[in-house]
């Protein structure tokens, strides 16, 4: 399973913290971590969302003030039909969440991160599990393909 992180790169020490919770149980992508000196920027961004089975946004008072590069990549997953799953601070009002507006977000208090946190991974595990079931359908259906065809000779 892969999830691409998206932030405002104050942000990066709580990014880090969610990043290494949630790298137990996927491949995260993100800036700071995952960026190639001499890529370029935006076609290297487009391609970790496009490859990502999930997309995690985390919103603080650091995005909604410099929220341009968040906007552009949550405009990208909802393009690519991504599941997007918001992470947003208990400081930001809700009418600042314009371009969430419809999706359900996860409150994450940064200074006691751990309760969403838990519920973040058991978002990622819930997700993890449907990827692998629908891998183990398809799977079955193309055998099952195979073997019609098969007698169909």
């Amino acid at each position: 399973m892969k999830i691409f992180l998206s932030y405002s790169t104050p942000d990066e020490k709580l990014v880090h913290e969610i990043a290494n919770y949630i790298r137990r149980h996927a491949e995260v992508y993100y800036w700071d971590k995952s960026k190639v000196p001499g890529s370029e920027v935006w076609p290297t961004i487009f391609k970790w969302i496009d490859q990502s089975d999930l997309v995690l946004v985390v919103i603080t008072g650091n995005t909604v003030s410099r929220a341009m590069s968040v906007g552009q990549e949550v405009g990208h997953a909802k393009a690519k039909d991504k599941t997007i799953i918001p992470i947003v601070s208990s400081e930001v009002p809700i009418s600042e969440l314009g371009f969430l507006s419809g999706i359900i977000y996860q409150q994450i208090d940064p200074k006691n991160p751990g309760p969403a946190m838990q519920a973040i991974e058991r978002i990622v595990l819930g997700r993890k599990q449907q990827i692998e079931w629908q891998r183990e359908l398809f799977i079955i259906g193309g055998i099952l393909l195979l073997v019609w065809l098969g007698s169909k000779k």
